[in-house]
Protein backbone atom coordinates (compact mmCIF):
# COMPACT_ATOMS: atom_id res chain seq x y z
CA UNK A 1 0.00 0.00 0.00
CA UNK A 2 1.31 3.51 -1.24
CA UNK A 3 0.59 7.13 0.86
CA UNK A 4 -0.92 9.68 -1.30
CA UNK A 5 2.45 11.73 -1.24
CA UNK A 6 3.90 8.61 -3.00
CA UNK A 7 1.03 8.17 -5.42
CA UNK A 8 1.41 11.84 -6.17
CA UNK A 9 5.43 12.11 -7.30
CA UNK A 10 4.60 9.04 -9.08
CA UNK A 11 1.57 10.81 -11.55
CA UNK A 12 3.00 13.98 -11.51
CA UNK A 13 0.48 15.71 -9.77
CA UNK A 14 0.59 18.87 -7.62
CA UNK A 15 -0.46 19.09 -4.11
CA UNK A 16 -4.24 20.72 -4.27
CA UNK A 17 -4.14 24.53 -2.94
CA UNK A 18 -6.59 25.71 -0.99
CA UNK A 19 -7.47 29.71 -1.59
CA UNK A 20 -8.27 30.14 1.90
CA UNK A 21 -6.02 28.51 3.45
CA UNK A 22 -3.25 31.48 1.98
CA UNK A 23 -2.08 33.68 4.55
CA UNK A 24 -3.07 37.04 3.73
CA UNK A 25 -1.10 40.26 4.45
CA UNK A 26 -3.25 42.19 7.41
CA UNK A 27 -4.19 45.67 6.17
CA UNK A 28 -4.22 48.34 9.13
CA UNK A 29 -5.40 52.00 9.62
CA UNK A 30 -2.49 54.07 10.77
CA UNK A 31 -3.22 55.59 13.75
CA UNK A 32 -3.04 59.42 14.54
CA UNK A 33 -2.74 60.36 18.11
CA UNK A 34 -3.41 63.49 19.72
CA UNK A 35 -0.50 65.73 20.61
CA UNK A 36 0.30 65.26 24.44
CA UNK A 37 -0.48 68.08 26.86
CA UNK A 38 2.40 68.74 29.34
CA UNK A 39 1.58 70.76 32.17
CA UNK A 40 3.25 74.35 32.68
CA UNK A 41 5.05 72.86 35.87
CA UNK A 42 6.06 69.94 33.80
CA UNK A 43 7.02 72.39 31.08
CA UNK A 44 9.73 74.28 33.00
CA UNK A 45 11.81 71.67 34.24
CA UNK A 46 11.73 70.18 30.29
CA UNK A 47 15.08 70.95 28.77
CA UNK A 48 14.39 72.98 25.72
CA UNK A 49 14.55 70.06 22.97
CA UNK A 50 11.75 68.55 25.17
CA UNK A 51 10.16 71.59 25.26
CA UNK A 52 6.74 71.83 23.20
CA UNK A 53 7.15 74.45 20.20
CA UNK A 54 4.95 76.77 19.27
CA UNK A 55 2.68 75.14 16.37
CA UNK A 56 1.25 76.87 13.28
CA UNK A 57 -2.42 77.21 13.78
CA UNK A 58 -4.98 76.53 11.18
CA UNK A 59 -5.88 78.65 8.21
CA UNK A 60 -9.17 79.42 7.26
CA UNK A 61 -8.89 78.29 3.53
CA UNK A 62 -11.05 79.59 1.11
CA UNK A 63 -13.37 76.34 0.46
CA UNK A 64 -14.22 76.85 3.91
CA UNK A 65 -15.20 80.40 4.23
CA UNK A 66 -17.56 79.55 0.88
CA UNK A 67 -18.74 76.74 2.55
CA UNK A 68 -19.87 78.76 5.38
CA UNK A 69 -21.46 81.59 3.48
CA UNK A 70 -23.32 78.73 1.76
CA UNK A 71 -24.57 77.65 4.68
CA UNK A 72 -25.59 80.56 5.88
CA UNK A 73 -27.46 81.37 3.01
CA UNK A 74 -29.50 78.04 3.08
CA UNK A 75 -30.36 78.47 6.82
CA UNK A 76 -31.98 81.77 5.49
CA UNK A 77 -33.75 79.95 2.41
CA UNK A 78 -34.47 77.32 5.04
CA UNK A 79 -36.03 80.17 7.74
CA UNK A 80 -38.05 81.96 5.02
CA UNK A 81 -39.90 78.75 3.78
CA UNK A 82 -40.75 77.92 7.28
CA UNK A 83 -41.99 81.77 7.64
CA UNK A 84 -44.06 81.13 4.42
CA UNK A 85 -45.53 78.00 5.58
CA UNK A 86 -46.28 79.59 8.88
CA UNK A 87 -48.53 82.45 7.58
CA UNK A 88 -50.24 80.25 5.66
CA UNK A 89 -51.11 77.83 8.54
CA UNK A 90 -52.21 80.43 10.61
CA UNK A 91 -54.70 81.96 7.75
CA UNK A 92 -55.89 78.36 7.44
CA UNK A 93 -56.38 78.07 11.30
CA UNK A 94 -57.91 81.60 11.80
CA UNK A 95 -60.33 80.73 9.05
CA UNK A 96 -61.57 77.77 10.55
CA UNK A 97 -61.68 79.49 14.00
CA UNK A 98 -63.88 82.07 12.05
CA UNK A 99 -66.15 79.41 11.22
CA UNK A 100 -66.35 77.52 14.17
CA UNK A 101 -67.63 80.74 15.84
CA UNK A 102 -70.05 81.05 13.62
CA UNK A 103 -71.15 77.68 13.66
CA UNK A 104 -70.90 77.85 18.07
CA UNK A 105 -73.03 81.00 17.91
CA UNK A 106 -75.41 79.72 15.54
CA UNK A 107 -76.03 76.91 17.41
CA UNK A 108 -76.61 79.05 20.37
CA UNK A 109 -78.95 80.91 19.09
CA UNK A 110 -81.19 77.72 18.30
CA UNK A 111 -80.51 76.56 21.43
CA UNK A 112 -81.46 79.90 23.71
CA UNK A 113 -84.31 79.90 21.16
CA UNK A 114 -85.97 76.81 22.01
CA UNK A 115 -85.07 77.56 26.19
CA UNK A 116 -86.90 80.81 25.65
CA UNK A 117 -90.06 78.92 23.65
CA UNK A 118 -90.18 76.06 26.90
CA UNK A 119 -90.10 79.15 29.20
CA UNK A 120 -93.02 80.95 27.12
CA UNK A 121 -95.03 77.13 27.23
CA UNK A 122 -93.75 76.82 31.33
CA UNK A 123 -95.17 80.22 31.99
CA UNK A 124 -98.79 80.36 30.36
Amino acid sequence: MRTTAELRRAHNIPIPHNKDSVYKPIERKVRKFNPIEIPAKLQHLLPFKSKPKDRPKHKNTLVENRLRLLKHEKAKKKKMQDEKKKKAYEAEKAKTEQLTKKRQRDERRVRYRSEDKQKKRARG
